[in-house]
């Protein structure tokens, strides 16, 4: 089994040190971002300045000597610009300056770093893009512009013509190529390596990948079940239904979801309605859809085939890329500080941790065992990955250490905390931790927190914050209810919990919490009056829902109820 290269770690370690935002996850995806999309500052007519190897961030060395070829360093606005336009792409999502953003900024300096690598092997190998499916790309994107009129504006504002951009694009779609190219070509796979790998592991991908795609109903009882299960058999289920006033879930069944012989009554199903008691309840399955690996045959038509090829593919791509940079003495280089500390705090297996900590040391920290306040905060903020790593490990060599590195840890945390104050999630959960007497760092670190997950209240996703919501609501309580808790905060707490409410559509409790304002602070910044009529009309709104719903309820039963009476009376006729 070959070593995991140093940018899969990167991600392993990153992914273990702190909870990633779900948008990050694109950062693997960098090179497809299109081009039209972004503001991009097209210069054509102006003269190509050539550049110094210290204007660069990083770049491809041979020999440990960097080439000469600028085409294979990178510049610090080409991360500005593709970390602008990732976060456009996902909306401008608010993320911690001091952690994320140099995390963020350093996945893309790796990318395309080594995409400069494979580049450079491509120009080394005479590898080159496709000519016919370039041109095929090209011409489909620039026709898709020409009947979209807002493109087409948008564009020949940016670059001053069509043809300006087709260059632009022309270009990078062969770079795109020739990348692809390269990972094919030391990545190929061929069918009978896909059946070694299954043979090998054929149990696990049986466990993994069988699946079913179907929606369900539940009872409360045998005989309910069994009559919607006679009405889906003879009208179809989505009329049963229908008719019964019920609604399906979709739900995608993966082994080890239900006891075994239940499960098996689905995947080995012979009828797309599968019927059975589980758990106190009565379920009604709709098979739609069946993926089963139990045969390489099986295996080959299934999804599961596509995804393990890619992955065989990378994997050997990533041994054999790693090999051809090792015989022919090929690597890349940061110059740039921050970039280089969170990718050797990251990257760094764990026997190199102790040499990484000791360097940080040295950088970050003056004679005097102070932290050096004209070393970026990004720069210091990469020491508490590597001081994570160093007290999680069970490695027996880093215990000497652990009580040192977690005592200059909290030392870097304050002097962060002084420069950035409030602007970092992470600094201030830290700081909250040292310091659980300051009240006014625990109630900007919930504050904080709740502002990264207010978005999802407002468009009824507390489902997706679940974990995040029950520690601000816990964090606000405990401030608004205690009485050695200054004023202003207590005030601020009980707010937020207001407003928390009413945005999970709870006004009644929101109500209880805004007359504790009221009576805590009379004065405090909010028309009363306003916020009380509020709930109260959606308090009533919510009352005249449940009295429609409750009346609906009692039409279709009397319905329901009437119906068998009816039809008593005709049969005795």
């Amino acid at each position: 089994m070959s070593k995991e290269s140093k940018d899969v770690k990167l991600r392993k370690h990153i992914s273990k040190w702190q909870q990633v935002f779900i948008w990050i996850i694109a950062i693997a995806f960098i090179g497809g971002i299109v081009l039209w999309a972004f503001a991009v500052n097209y210069t054509p007519s102006a003269k190509k300045i050539k550049r110094t190897l210290e204007e660069s961030v990083g770049y491809v060395t041979k020999d440990g000597t960097a080439l000469k070829n600028e085409a294979y360093w990178v510049f610090p606005e080409e991360i500005e610009e593709t970390y602008g336009n990732l976060l456009a792409q996902y909306g401008n999502p608010s993320i911690d300056p001091v952690v994320e953003v140099p995390y963020v900024k350093t996945l893309i300096a790796i990318d395309k770093l080594n995409n400069k690598l494979m580049l450079y092997y491509a120009e080394l190998n005479n590898i080159k893009a496709d000519k016919s499916k370039l041109k095929e790309i090209v011409s489909k994107e620039i026709e898709a512009i020409k009947k979209d009129a807002t493109k087409s504006q948008q564009i020949k504002a940016q670059y001053g013509s069509l043809a300006n951009y087709e260059k632009e694009f022309t270009k990078q779609k062969e770079q795109e190529l020739i990348i692809q190219a390269v990972k094919d070509k030391l990545g190929a796979i061929s069918e009978s390596d896909v059946q070694s790998h299954y043979d090998k592991n054929k149990e696990q991908l049986i466990q993994q990948y069988t699946k079913a795609e179907v929606s369900y109903a539940t009872f409360s009882t045998k005989e309910e079940m069994d009559k919607f299960v006679k009405s889906a058999m003879e009208k179809g289920i989505t009329q049963a239904a229908t008719e019964a006033s019920i609604t399906l879930t979709d739900y995608t069944l993966t082994k080890g979801t239900l006891p075994e012989e239940l499960e098996e009554m689905i995947f080995d199903a012979t009828s797309t309605i599968v019927s059975f008691p589980y758990s106190e309840t009565y379920f009604v399955f709709n098979v739609k859809s069946v993926q089963k690996v139990d045969t390489f045959e099986n295996f080959k038509k299934s999804e599961a085939y596509t995804e393990v090829l890619n992955n065989l593919k990378n994997e050997k791509f990533g041994e054999e890329f790693k090999k051809w940079k090792e015989s022919n003495k090929v690597e890349f280089q940061i110059r740039d500080a921050v970039y280089n500390a969170w990718y050797k705090a990251l990257s760094s297996e764990e026997k190199d941790l102790l040499t990484v900590y000791k360097k940080m040391y040295e950088d970050i920290f003056n004679d005097k065992g102070e932290v050096r306040t004209d070393i970026a905060v990004e720069q210091r903020s990469a020491f508490l990955v590597v001081a994570d790593r160093i007290v999680a490990s069970t490695n027996t060599a880093l215990e000497t250490v652990k009580a040192d590195v977690k005592e200059f840890e909290k030392k870097i945390v304050n002097s962060i905390y002084e420069q950035v104050k409030g602007s970092s999630m992470e600094i201030l959960r830290r700081m909250k931790e040292y310091y659980p007497d300051k009240k006014d760092i625990a109630f900007d670190y919930y504050s904080k927190l709740y502002d990264t997950v207010k978005p999802y209240l407002s468009i009824g996703g507390a489902y997706y914050v679940m974990n995040q919501l029950f520690e601000i609501y816990q964090g606000f309580s405990e401030l608004a209810e205690s009485t050695s808790v200054e004023l202003k905060i207590r005030a601020d707490s009980l707010y937020k919990l207001y407003d928390m409410n009413k945005l999970l559509d709870d006004p009644n409790t929101a109500k209880g919490y805004l007359a504790k304002l009221k009576e805590l602070k009379p004065d405090y910044s909010i028309n009363f009056e306003s916020a009380e009529k509020e709930l109260d009309d959606m308090i009533k709104q919510k009352e005249q829902q449940a009295n429609q719903e409750a009346t609906a309820t009692t039409n279709e039963s009397t319905t329901t109820t009437s119906e068998p009476t009816n039809t008593t009376d005709t049969n005795n006729k």
